[in-house]
Formats: C-alpha cells, sequence, structure tokens
C-alpha cells in the first residue's frame, strides 16, 4: 500500500494533480510529505538501494533549486518512487516532458548551452560539482589572448565565488578549441587545484574540476585563477562563454597582437548554440587597450564576442 494512503483525501488528489501536471518539485514535495520520512531517512533508505543522494541535494529537487539530469540521480528518483509508494515512472515520468524548461533560480540545463546532441553533455552530467548550484559565480574576469597569426593564445579567468548553501569546494570549467583534435590545456591555476579532468579529443574539449583549499561554509567567498593554452594555431574569429547560472557581473576581454588589428567586433548574446545572435553592439577595437565589454546582472546564456579580420 503507498505510504501516503493513509492521509486525507485531500492531500492525496493535490499529489495525484501534481503526478499529472507538474512540475517535479511539487510532487516529490507532497510525496514525501504524505509518507511521513524526513530527507535523512530516504537518505538512508536510498544508500541501502545503492543510490545515495545527499539530504542538501534531495532538498533541492524538492523545492525545484535543482533537477535530478544525471544517470546516478535519475536512478535515485526511480528508487524514489519505489520508497514513497508512488506508481513507477510517475516522477521520471515528469522529468521527461519536452517543455520541462528551465530550472528555478535561473538554472538551466547544459543541452540548452551546448546543444542536445552534444557529446560533451553527458560528461558534464557525470560531475557532481557540475550539477550543483551551491557556488554562486559573484563576478567573472576573462581574458582572451590572440596572436599576430590570428589563432587564439591562451584565456587567463579570475572569478569571485560565494557558497549559497552547505559546505562546498568545488566547480566545473569547460573550454573547447578551435578545431576538433587539439584540446586547450590547463596550464596554471591559483587559489585551487585540478582535480578530475577529462579531454574529449575529437571534439576538442577539455573538462575540469577546480578543486578550492578547503569546503566554504554558507556565505563564504573566495577566489579561483585559471589558465588554458590554445595549442591548435588555427586561425579564429570568436570567443564565447556559456552560463548556467545567473552571475552578478562580467568582463569579456579580447587582447589582439597590436600588429594584427581585426578590422571589427561586436559583442552578442545566444539563448542556444543554434539561435539568433540577440543584444549585439559593436565594440571598440585599439592597439593600446583590449576590446573588451563589461556586463551586470547576467542571466544564463551564451555571450561572447566576433570579429573579422582584414583581407591580406
Amino acid at each position: 500500500m503507498p505510504l501516503f494512503a493513509v492521509h486525507s483525501p485531500g492531500r492525496r488528489e493535490q499529489l495525484a494533480d501534481a503526478l499529472a501536471a507538474g512540475p517535479f518539485s511539487r510532487a516529490l514535495s507532497l510525496a514525501i510529505d504524505l509518507s511521513g520520512l524526513g530527507l535523512a531517512r530516504l537518505k538512508d533508505r536510498l544508500a541501502v538501494a545503492g543510490a545515495p543522494v545527499s539530504t542538501t541535494t534531495l532538498s533541492y529537487w524538492r523545492t525545484g533549486r535543482t533537477r535530478p539530469e544525471r544517470p546516478e540521480s535519475l536512478r535515485a528518483v526511480t528508487v524514489l518512487e519505489d520508497v514513497l509508494g508512488l506508481p513507477a515512472g510517475s516522477l521520471t515520468g515528469l522529468l521527461a516532458r519536452p517543455d520541462g524548461g528551465p530550472s528555478p533560480a535561473g538554472l538551466v540545463h547544459w543541452e540548452r548551452l551546448w546543444g542536445p546532441r552534444n557529446g560533451v553533455v553527458p560528461v558534464l552530467n557525470s560531475f557532481d560539482a557540475a550539477d550543483d548550484p551551491a557556488l554562486v559565480v559573484l563576478s567573472l574576469h576573462e581574458s582572451l589572448h590572440v596572436r599576430a597569426d590570428r589563432s587564439l593564445a591562451r584565456l587567463r579567468v579570475r572569478e569571485v565565488v560565494r557558497a549559497a548553501a552547505e559546505p562546498v569546494q568545488a566547480k566545473v570549467v569547460t573550454l573547447r578549441g578551435c578545431v576538433a583534435g587539439t584540446p586547450p590545456r590547463l596550464v596554471a591555476t591559483r587559489y585551487c587545484v585540478p582535480g578530475r579532468t577529462e579531454v574529449l579529443p575529437e571534439q576538442g574539449f577539455l573538462i575540469s574540476e577546480l578543486v578550492l583549499s578547503r569546503s566554504l561554509a554558507e556565505g563564504e567567498t573566495a577566489i579561483l585563477e585559471y589558465e588554458f593554452e590554445y595549442t591548435d594555431g588555427v586561425p579564429d574569429t570568436s570567443y564565447d562563454r556559456r552560463f548556467r547560472h545567473p552571475v552578478a557581473e562580467h568582463l569579456q576581454e579580447v587582447h589582439f597582437d597590436p600588429d594584427a588589428l581585426p578590422s571589427s567586433c561586436h559583442a552578442f548574446r545566444l539563448e542556444s548554440p543554434d539561435g539568433p545572435e540577440r543584444e549585439s553592439a559593436e565594440v571598440v577595437v585599439s592597439p593600446v587597450v583590449p576590446a573588451h565589454v563589461f556586463r551586470t546582472g547576467v542571466a544564463p546564456g551564451i555571450l561572447g564576442m566576433r570579429w573579422s579580420w582584414p583581407a591580406r
């Protein structure tokens, strides 16, 4: 018998409606409340079933702060259906709906930023830190350097982050090279060290977990600095940064060689890789200062700069 059957018909009807119409977070929250099980007991039962999930993650799921996306998380939802006495597929079916849209708190899915068939998405979803919104980016400053031969040389990044929930210690960064077969290299870090790193040479991707020297308590801030080196030597005409979470401020610089300046440069925003460019604006190109764009209140999406080279 379902665990929630002992409660009032009104609550059961609310759960039935939520299982039929969603969203996932409401259905899960009602099911947990009606089961009489606390998050700690649910965590223990999931662990016994071989599908461990932290109480913080369970709390995020039921409040809508995040949605289960990784294969391990989806398996845990299947176990939750059994533990909570729900029909098989009732919760996972809500997650599978194509109109699920962005998660609350401004979080969007990796598929929107990279495309649903991009091979980098399942790798990103396999990183625990990639699915955790607890490390909020307050400020992001990135500096891209372009060689005189028009190829990308290096990318230097400085982030200020704040822990928004339980102690958190890592975040995941991703960079794609200009051509397949030649991914960038992570060559330097400061105030953090590389953890798990995955290279996708066929697609030119590098994905790395950056680990802070210690866990941050809720509300604490930290600085991360890291540098990538491009090695393909191929001339390029654009660079972008993909934001899964809102960011308070973002400074994007492109340093061109003074003897090899582009003929034009503009900033753009995309909602998805195949979407039209939005918020397009001309960017000044000068031999003495970098081309740059400063933004505040950045919403999730793709922000970048594109430039054109003069004919040789």
